[in-house]
């Protein structure tokens, strides 16, 4: 156990980790007919000489990652997937000049199609961790388009994160809701989840993220809770930058 220890604090030695994590609270957005999240102290320091706390959650609450059977009905769950496969080198790409409900094409992505390489994550920013506090403009985030999950898919990405409620479009809420045709098929879900892949979803701060060199490397960790035969799980994500091929890790 402690060479286990000794080797993760060398890993991470001199690095800056980037939160990548939006706050759980009772103002937590959730998808229309999922159940909300509570927390309700049970046990207190005062009363019973230690604090417990009750939570009652949606396995897709807040920053949260998408398991295969999310969507597929022999897919993997959560706690049949191996511990790498959330730590993964990430491209990160911007996009976000898109506006409320427009579509994200493949011409937003071929400039750096030739950086994902086979167990790439791909996350996008879109800007729309800033409208988390707005409960219904936060559903009216830009979207992708569902050949660009497939293509992604055929070029090895194993993962693909946003910072909005969903890749795939969301219903709308609140006064608007009901007017337009925006029910979402959930193309991109059945295509990344249907090749065993994983989506992250309500990321923030990927912003801190752009801009890297090509001697720099955005690996990104997406660590989920181990709990047996779920279809989800809330995760802490975060990432760090190191040399590409490995090196010694630079200081955000």
């Amino acid at each position: 156990m402690r060479k286990a220890s000794l080797m993760a604090e060398t890993f991470l030695m001199g690095a800056t980790l980037i939160d990548l994590t939006q706050p759980v609270d009772w103002k937590v957005p959730v998808y229309p007919g999922d159940p909300p999240f509570s927390s309700q102290q049970f046990c207190s320091v005062d009363k019973d000489g230690y604090s417990v706390h009750a939570l009652s959650c949606s396995s897709h609450v807040g920053t949260h990652i998408d398991a295969p059977s999310h969507f597929i009905a022999d897919g993997a769950t959560i706690d049949q997937l191996l511990p790498s496969a959330f730590i993964l080198p990430a491209l990160v790409l911007d996009v976000s000049h898109k506006k409320d409900r427009e579509c994200i094409s493949w011409d937003s992505v071929e400039p750096v199609a030739d950086r994902i390489c086979p167990g790439t994550a791909v996350l996008f920013h879109t800007g729309w961790s800033r409208h988390w506090d707005d409960a219904t403009r936060y559903f009216d985030h830009p979207w992708l388009a569902a050949d660009v999950a497939e293509r992604l898919v055929a070029l090895g990405a194993r993962l693909i994160g946003t910072d909005t409620m969903s890749p795939d479009q969301s219903p709308m809420v609140g006064p608007s809701a009901g007017d337009g045709d925006c029910a979402p098929d959930f193309g991109v879900h059945r295509t990344i989840l249907g090749a065993g892949g994983l989506i992250v979803e309500n990321l923030t701060n990927l912003d801190s993220l752009l801009g890297t060199g090509p001697d720099t490397e955005v690996i990104v960790s997406v660590l989920p809770l181990r709990i047996a035969g779920c279809d989800g799980s809330p995760v802490r994500a975060v990432a760090w930058l190191q040399s590409r091929g490995g090196g010694s890790l630079f200081v955000t």
